[in-house]
């Protein structure tokens, strides 16, 4: 299990990372988990047009002694993220993984998302009890998807039914609706990731293709923006009341504005969306989450702190680590500065209420640093 020492060393409090990236630790069981006539079917990569990265997106240091990809020994995980940084519940939400949710083979998609939660649970959840994780769906085939979430949905360390962010339809939809209904019956919320967006069945952004990384990778947040609209205006909130959407790795500092014009929007224009029954704001506050890494730290704090305020983030935003990609975030180092109250909802109590996650704090803990 996760240090508390070293947890109590860092904050006084253990950490919950929204976003730890376990990679596969034996290729070929991991294959075998899929039909025969699968298993050497590939998945779409990462950007692959001139100008991309060039690199596989991981830390070198990440690669355990043992050989094989980064986060893909469990011991060394254990040593270089949860134990060095104090973190008491990891969610585990792959490596690579979603280009099954961009590939043009549904049936393909379905059989990748089988075998990869039959390996997160037979092969990661079981070894650490501490460990939660997201299961994985492919939104192409929806009855399918919903046979998944239906399938492995209830095992008590799933926590989170997760989608890439690279769609060709919006998540509003109300064709995704019995996704979101089968994940609500479950406590489950629902989530996004990047990183496959121009790949498979997709296009990279809404006006087509960028020269360069840097490009690609700030643009990442537009995507967020166009399902996070769709999701408000088409309902999903009001047909699903308990329903949560988690939308990881897509920033934050966008999240206000684009809060602040819907809602002056909807005073205009609330005849086409009559389901609504209040401001757009307040749906975002209640039913959206979001996750830290890559966090836009601006100059000045209280830029940032005043964001915080106009989205609620004492219980919107969670902490996540990236772990263990180039851009990992450092917890001892990202929102230095915050108040010690509002550091401990972001780092630990807002992933322990939406996971349902054991708190084990003992009363008066506190932040060290």
């Amino acid at each position: 299990m996760t240090s508390t020492r070293s947890a109590k060393e860092h904050f006084g409090y253990g950490l919950v990372d929204t976003d730890v990236h376990q990679g596969i630790v034996d290729q070929k069981a991991f294959r075998d988990r899929m039909p025969e006539y699968w298993r050497k079917k590939s998945l779409p990569g990462g950007m692959t047009w001139p100008g991309g990265v060039g690199r596989s997106g991981m830390r070198t240091d990440a690669r355990p002694p043992s050989g094989g990809a980064a986060g893909s020994d469990p011991a060394f995980l254990r040593e270089q993220l949860l134990d060095a940084y104090g973190i008491e519940y990891p969610i585990l939400n792959g490596s690579g993984n979603l280009g099954a949710n961009v590939h043009s083979n549904s049936d393909f998609a379905i059989a990748y998302a089988r075998a990869y939660n039959d390996d997160l649970i037979d092969t990661w959840l079981s070894m650490n009890p501490n460990f939660r994780g997201s299961m994985m769906i492919a939104p192409q085939d929806v009855p399918r998807s919903v046979e998944e979430i239906l399938r492995v949905g209830s095992h008590p360390q799933i926590v989170q039914v997760l989608m890439s962010s690279a769609s060709p339809t919006l998540f509003g939809k109300r064709y995704f609706w019995p996704i979101y209904e089968a994940a609500a019956s479950l406590g489950l919320p629902v989530a996004v990731h990047p990183g496959k967006e121009g790949n498979g069945i997709t296009i990279p952004t809404a006006s087509g293709y960028p020269s360069y990384y840097i490009e690609w990778h700030t643009i990442l947040a537009t995507s967020y923006i166009n399902h996070l609209v769709s999701l408000i205006c088409e309902g999903v909130f009001e047909k699903f009341p308990n329903f949560k959407f988690v939308l990881i790795e897509g920033g934050i500092a966008w999240a206000a504005p684009i809060m602040w014009r819907l809602d002056k929007n909807y005073k205009a224009l609330r005849s086409e969306v009559p389901w609504l029954q209040e401001l757009p704001s307040h749906y975002m506050k209640r039913h959206v989450r979001f996750t830290t890494q890559p966090i836009e730290e601006p100059e000045k704090l209280d830029h940032l702190l005043q964001l915080f305020e106009a989205i609620d983030a004492y219980h919107t935003v969670m902490f996540a680590s990236d772990y263990p990609h180039w851009d990992f975030d450092d917890p001892n180092e990202v929102l230095r500065g915050i108040p010690a109250n509002l550091k401990r909802r972001i780092f630990r109590e807002n992933a322990l209420e939406l996971y349902g996650l054991p708190n084990t704090a003992k009363e008066g803990d506190s932040a060290a640093i």
